[in-house]
């Protein structure tokens, strides 16, 4: 009977567990509009705005495919103007056709053919949004109206007659929130500026500290105003704006508003705007996932920083724990102000380091201090540069930018300084002797050892336009043993499978940073199979088939050696007793032998729960 059930078990026991275990955002490049969407747990799903007429066509509609799916669950509309509900027509008419559409309802439309457009489109799914209205969007995600045509969740309501720009003052304002985690967007919400009403300093106290913030009417003066800034504090914003759009946004006020040397934060943009200084061109699309303890920023190009919520820091950063892994201090390619940056690393072998409140100085004036938790594994890094725009700075991407004229690097010889509450985490004394002369970055070979000339090499390979260095990657220079010098490799179960919840493993390979592994489960250890001089112990069975392919069970293995996997275990009785193995092997490709297995962790019998 078990043999029968196996293929069924197979199909469905092993799934990304991420995908039932995290709220999914899509920031959409549209351009110069605006386009938002979500993911539950659940899988439900909520499409705000969808750019201007042909957007939806040209950018929303290919993302859900690319995403796999075949329909949206809601749409909302922040406010009736073009660049927002253009491209929701689109959407609907390729066949993603949402249950309901939230918006502020039929009172003052505008008199727009693409208003026109949705409001046939949508015509009885059509929903009005009431203030403090709750949409709930499964597994613990939920929206809430914080504001809607000036009227607030708090029965109050600020007067929008008089505004210069009333379709935008009238804007829908959402806060998202799941776990721990909260994130605030709101269209075009108006902050006073230009002449329009003040509605976010109204919203602010409503909203609250907030760990993500999508920046309202694209980084325009009219929005985001100093009094909603400091009530909201996020650690990372995003700002949706076209290339070369000629509003000249996202603006440099707004920028430094944002970001200032007490508290810089990421901030990115779907494109480079206009070429405002202080803010990171993500390429494209940006992803945002979470767990509601964490979140990580993704760009296209896979560049991305991993940040804990305000409710869950980790404990600080001692001395040593945090270090400079590399920095740039002379580029050739382009000037001094666009192309520095220090790369740091997390050195804490036990646990992750946050960023937060770490001063990054020389021994002069030169400072600023994080406002971000990003948080660094052992071996992990966070590059930050002096210009976010690849473009510009020699051709990398950086996950932020430190605000202009706060920091720099002099060629001769500087400091590079670390202290977080008094404490100096690490300090680097660099002279005109050191590694690192033009075109070229110091790396950090040992990133457990002494910040001392010796300890640091030239870069040797190219990026970009053409200096060396590896700014956002492993140094070549990496000789970091966090293992403690070798040992077996094995895995060990954190959470073992139990039908209805997640199976966890770490794989330690202590003596294998760097090298390629690879990791399945499978239904017996016997007779197995030979690979690259070596017998591993597990079938390549329909076990083996559904999992060695699964996010994180393969890949090459960070300098922390060591890598945490998960895999989803759904609730069915008939699984109940069925014995799995889990085992993981490392690898390299030798020239003129090909794959050669370099160790082989021993297969953890399981039995699902």
């Amino acid at each position: 009977m078990l043999r029968r059930l196996l293929p069924l078990v197979l199909a469905l026991s092993f799934c990304p567990a991420a995908a039932a275990q995290q709220l999914d955002v899509w920031f959409i490049d549209v351009g110069q509009g605006d386009s938002t969407l979500l993911r539950s747990p659940t899988g439900v799903t909520f499409l705000f705005d969808a750019g201007d007429n042909g957007d939806g066509s040209a950018d929303v509609v290919p993302l859900l495919q690319s995403l796999g799916l075949t329909d949206v669950s809601y749409v909302g509309a922040s406010h009736y103007h073009a660049d927002h509900i253009g491209g929701l027509d689109e959407v609907w008419n390729a066949g993603f056709r949402a249950t309901f559409a939230y918006d502020r309802g039929p009172g003052n439309p505008p008199g727009t053919q693409s208003y026109t457009d949705y409001a046939n489109t949508y015509g009885s799914t059509r929903r009005t949004v009431t203030p403090g209205q709750v949409l709930d969007l499964g597994g613990g995600v939920t929206l809430t109206c914080l504001v809607v045509e000036g009227r607030l969740s708090n029965g109050q309501t600020v007067n929008i007659s008089g505004s210069s720009q009333w379709e935008n003052s009238a804007s829908i304002a959402w806060l998202v929130r799941y776990g721990d985690f909260e994130m605030f967007m709101a269209g075009d919400l108006t902050g006073g500026g230009n002449g329009t009403t003040d509605v976010e300093s109204a919203v602010a106290p409503l909203a609250g500290d907030v760990d993500v913030l999508k920046v309202s009417h694209h980084g325009s003066l009219t929005s985001t105003n100093q009094a909603f800034v400091n009530a909201l504090q996020p650690e990372f914003a995003l700002f949706p704006c076209g290339f070369q759009n000629v509003y000249g946004y996202p603006k440099q006020e707004i920028v430094n508003r944002l970001s200032t040397p007490a508290r810089a934060i990421p901030l990115w943009c779907t494109t480079e705007g206009v070429g405002t200084e202080g803010f990171v061109d993500a390429g494209g699309n940006v992803h945002l996932s979470t767990d509601g303890s964490t979140y990580t920023i993704s760009a296209e190009d896979g560049t991305s920083f991993t940040c804990h919520v305000d409710e869950q820091p980790p404990a600080a950063p001692g001395a040593g724990e945090l270090v400079v892994a590399e920095f740039l201090r002379d580029p050739a390619r382009v000037s001094d102000n666009e192309g520095e940056y220090v790369e740091l690393a997390g050195a804490r072998v036990s646990a992750g380091v946050s960023l937060s409140s770490v001063q990054v100085s020389d021994l002069g004036a030169d400072s600023f201090t994080i406002g971000s938790g990003i948080l660094l594994q052992a071996g992990g890094e966070a590059c930050l540069g002096a210009d976010g725009l690849s473009s510009r700075n020699g051709g990398f991407r950086p996950v932020l930018v430190w605000p202009a004229g706060t920091f720099s690097l002099s060629s001769p010889g500087d400091t590079v300084r670390l202290r977080r509450g008094g404490v100096t985490l690490d300090q680097v004394d660099y002279t005109s002797a050191w590694p690192g002369v033009s075109a070229r970055s110091a790396e950090r070979k040992d990133l457990l050892g002494a910040a001392a000339s010796s300890n640091f090499a030239d870069a040797v390979s190219a990026f970009g336009l053409g200096d060396l260095g590896t700014p956002g990657e492993s140094n070549d220079a990496d000789i970091t043993n966090f293992g403690g010098g070798g040992g077996d490799p094995y895995v060990e179960v954190i959470t073992p499978p139990v039908r209805g919840d997640v199976l966890e493993m770490n794989w330690h390979a202590p003596g294998e940073a760097n090298y390629l592994y690879q990791g399945f489960c499978t239904l017996g250890t016997a007779p197995g199979f030979d690979l690259g001089g070596a017998h591993i112990p597990g079938n390549q069975d329909q076990a083996y088939s559904l999992t060695s392919g699964l996010p994180g069970w393969f890949g090459q293995m960070p300098p922390a050696e060591v890598v945490y996997v998960n895999a989803g275990v759904p609730l069915n009785p008939r699984y109940a007793g069925l014995q799995i193995y889990a085992l993981f092997y490392t690898y390299e490709y030798v020239p003129g032998q090909g794959l050669t297995v370099r160790a082989i962790a021993d297969p953890v019998a399981m039995v699902i729960q």
